[in-house]
Order: structure tokens, then C-alpha cells, then sequence
């Protein structure tokens, strides 16, 4: 009786200890798809907010309603984006309302004067002027969010966010609460709450992606996918829910090793395509340089069957280097196909991969002749340009329309600019101002 009644605790404790190992497995999963979600939640934060504070630089040089409008409008999507993004992060609620304040002020803002300039009023100089407040608090909070991204040591791991975070949020929140915002307010005062589902929104959630090809894939075949794609040894594969929203995909997390940082990899369920690629590796080390970097970028895209890409622009941050190829067809640069890939400086490994914009617009194009010849759509460019160079390309619209237009690459008053004009009508349609870093050039 007294060996029964062993056997039956030691299958007891075995019982026990499998269930406590399940359900520590099961936490350490969640802690990584946490982690992962606050990542790129903060990464899409920093984002918008540094596109709000080139937005508002780029109204201060912009005259016409047909660039003024989308200019205001981005201001007002990136300032509703940066709130959700500011919400998913761990920190203390307190510590960021008044930058929430602030991105919902600068929305309602931007979003009135658009409507304004739509029935045929201009910007007045009271507008501009608070436009360029505002445009000095995005940075100051750019700033302030660059700040926290350094202090952050070992990736965004979800006790350090929390911790350190809150911190500088609060800090963040103190300065901007003492900043006069009388001019704002008063301002605000006129303009009714927004619900922020109007036609822009609308238009985005009617998008659908174009270029997935292929049948369904099982998760199984996107773990496979996912590790051939990466291109190097993996000894596990976790599942996790990806947040990319706009393609329906597998999230597959990838260890090289037991004790590596994970790599996370969204593969689209139709058709079997990597979206999106993370590495959590830190760089510590810088072994190659940035030509060879590019070079290793365009073998990787090549061997993935990304032909005929060309670098736009690149940017240099925490031993890495971050390329935007886009597509080149007769000449003419496509885009909205835009892929991007980012290499460690350290080996020449692809540490990120981002192809969400290529698969979401990329079609078969026939491209057709432009009605305007260069000279005449030169003709519509403001005479305050110095123009330098152009070209043909295809840029994408508000709603996933595409027009062939003319881009013109110029400076004005020390800053470098490319304004599109629509190669059939004449239409101005964007303006995008090249902002300088120490990590590289960026066209925004």
C-alpha cells in the first residue's frame, strides 16, 4: 500500500510540474508577443510624430490648395495614428494626457484649416503662425521620443518600457503642459469635436491588397517560408498574432538560438508572401560599410525576386542602415511599390524587411506617354524653386489612386524639395521636403 501511495505522488508531481512548465511557457509567449506589440507600437509613434513635424515645415512653403490640402490632411491622419500607437504603450495613463491633448489638438486643427482651404480660403497669417507653435512642439516631442529610444537599453523589453518609459513621459507631458497652447485653445474654441471616421479613413479601409498571388498557405508552409526567406540556421518556430492590419498573415517567431533574440517574420496567408520582417538583435559592432550594406540589400532583394529596384533614400541608427527601394520601369520610378530592407552593419545581415506598401499596390503597369512634355509641366513648378533635376515617375494618391507625374528636384532657401506635377493635367500634386540627419537623408 505504502509503494502504491508513492507511485501515486510521483505521478501527482509529474503531473504538477507539467502543468507549471505549460503554463510558464504559455506566460513567456505572451510576454514576447508583448513585447513585440509595444515594439512596433513605439516605433509607429516615433514615426508619426517626426511625419507631423515635417508635414507642418512643408506648410509653411506651400501656396496652392491642391498640396495644401493633403498636407493638412496627413498632419491629421498621423496625429490620429500617433494617439493610438501612444495608447498601446505600457505606461502610466497620467503621464500622457497632455500629449494626447496635444495630438488631438493638432488634428482638429489640421483637419479644420483643410476643410477651410477646400471652400476657397487661404491660410491667413495667424494660421501659419500657430501652425509653426505647433510645428515647434512635434519637436520638441520627436525630440523627447528619440531621447527615450536611447535610454531604452537592449530592445523595448516590456519591464524597461514600462519603467523607463513612464518616466520620460512624464517629464515629456510636464514640459508640454507648460508651454502656452492660450493661441491653440482659443482657436479650437470654433470648431466642433471630430469623430474620426470621416472620408479618409473610409477611403484607407476600402484599400485591399494587389499583389498577392498564389493560393492559401498553411502555417505550416509559413514557418517553412519564413525560414528560408531569413536564410539562416533556426532551431525553433512559435506562433504568434501579428497587428499588421492591412494583409491577412501568419505571425511566425523564429529563434536562431535558445537564448537569441527572436526574429519575427508575418507571412500573408494568401499566397505565401513575407510581409514583414523583425530581427531584435542588437548591433554593437560596425565591420561594413554602408556601400556595402546597399550591396548586400540588392542581392538579398534579387534573390527574393525584387528585380530592377532602385535606392531612393537610406537612414543610419544603432549599427544599422535602413534602404527604401522602389521599382523602375521604362525608365520611371514606381512609387507605391516601395520595398524596404535594413542591414546590420556588423555581418551584412537583413535585421528588418518591410513590404507591406509593394504587395498592397503592386500590379502589372502599363505606363502610358505623358500629355505634357517636361518643359511644360516645368512651367506650373513655383518660381521659388531652383530646380536641379527631374523625371518621370508614378506616385500614389489619397484612396489608391496612381498618377504618372513629373518630379522636380530643387532647393529653396537652404532646403532641398521634390514637387510632382501631374504629367497629364498640370496638377501639383505633392511636395515632399528632404530632411538632413546624422543618420542619412530623408525625402518626406
Amino acid at each position: 500500500m505504502k509503494r502504491i501511495s508513492t507511485v501515486v505522488m510521483l505521478l501527482l508531481l509529474l503531473v504538477v510540474g507539467a502543468w507549471g512548465y505549460n503554463q510558464y511557457m504559455q506566460k513567456v509567449t505572451y510576454h514576447r508577443y508583448l513585447q513585440a506589440q509595444y515594439d512596433r507600437s513605439f516605433y509607429q509613434l516615433v514615426n508619426s510624430i517626426e511625419n507631423i513635424e515635417t508635414s507642418t515645415g512643408k506648410l509653411m512653403v506651400s501656396s496652392q490648395e491642391n498640396t495644401t490640402i493633403p498636407i493638412l490632411s496627413d498632419v491629421w491622419r498621423q496625429a490620429f495614428e500617433a494617439q493610438e500607437n501612444l495608447s498601446q504603450l505600457p505606461i502610466s495613463q497620467p503621464e500622457l494626457d497632455n500629449t494626447s491633448k496635444f495630438l488631438s489638438q493638432i488634428g482638429d486643427y489640421s483637419y479644420s484649416l483643410s476643410k477651410n482651404v477646400a471652400d476657397g480660403k487661404k491660410l491667413t497669417d495667424k494660421d501659419l503662425k500657430t501652425i509653426s507653435e505647433l510645428h515647434n512642439y512635434a519637436v520638441y516631442l520627436g525630440k523627447s521620443l528619440q531621447d527615450l529610444r536611447s535610454k531604452i537599453q537592449g530592445g523595448y523589453d516590456l519591464d524597461n518600457l514600462n519603467k523607463k518609459g513612464t518616466q520620460k513621459m512624464s517629464q515629456i507631458d510636464s514640459k508640454i503642459l507648460n508651454v502656452n497652447m492660450n493661441t491653440v485653445n482659443q482657436q479650437m474654441s470654433n470648431y466642433p469635436t471630430l469623430i474620426y471616421d470621416g472620408p479618409f479613413s473610409e477611403s484607407q479601409a476600402k484599400l485591399t491588397p494587389k499583389g498577392l498571388t498564389g493560393s492559401n498557405v498553411s502555417y505550416d508552409n509559413a514557418v517553412s517560408i519564413a525560414k528560408r526567406f531569413l536564410g539562416r540556421p533556426i532551431s525553433s518556430a512559435i506562433k504568434y498574432s501579428p497587428n499588421n492590419g492591412k494583409i491577412d498573415a501568419y505571425g511566425v517567431e523564429l529563434k536562431p538560438t535558445q537564448n537569441a533574440p527572436s526574429i519575427y517574420v508575418n507571412v500573408s496567408k494568401k499566397g505565401g508572401h513575407v510581409i514583414w520582417l523583425m530581427d531584435q538583435r542588437a548591433v554593437s559592432k560596425v565591420n561594413i560599410s554602408e556601400t556595402q550594406a546597399l550591396n548586400y540589400a540588392m542581392k538579398f532583394l534579387k534573390s527574393h525576386g525584387f528585380s530592377n529596384m532602385e535606392n531612393t533614400y537610406s537612414i543610419k541608427a544603432n549599427g544599422t542602415v535602413q534602404f527604401n527601394f522602389t521599382p523602375v520601369q521604362d525608365n520611371v520610378r514606381i512609387y507605391p511599390d516601395i520595398v524596404k530592407v535594413k542591414i546590420a552593419l556588423d555581418n551584412g545581415d537583413v535585421v528588418g524587411f518591410d513590404a507591406t506598401s509593394y504587395y498592397m499596390s503592386h500590379v502589372d503597369r502599363k505606363i502610358e506617354k505623358p500629355k505634357l512634355t517636361e518643359s511644360e509641366a516645368q512651367s506650373k513648378v513655383s518660381k521659388n524653386l531652383k530646380i536641379e533635376s527631374s523625371r518621370l515617375c508614378i506616385i500614389p494618391l489619397d484612396g489608391g489612386k496612381e498618377v504618372l507625374a513629373y518630379e522636380f528636384k530643387g532647393t529653396y532657401s537652404g532646403d532641398t524639395f521634390y514637387v510632382y506635377i501631374n504629367a497629364e493635367n498640370g496638377v501639383e500634386e505633392k511636395i515632399l521636403k528632404v530632411i538632413k540627419t546624422n543618420q542619412g537623408n530623408l525625402t518626406m
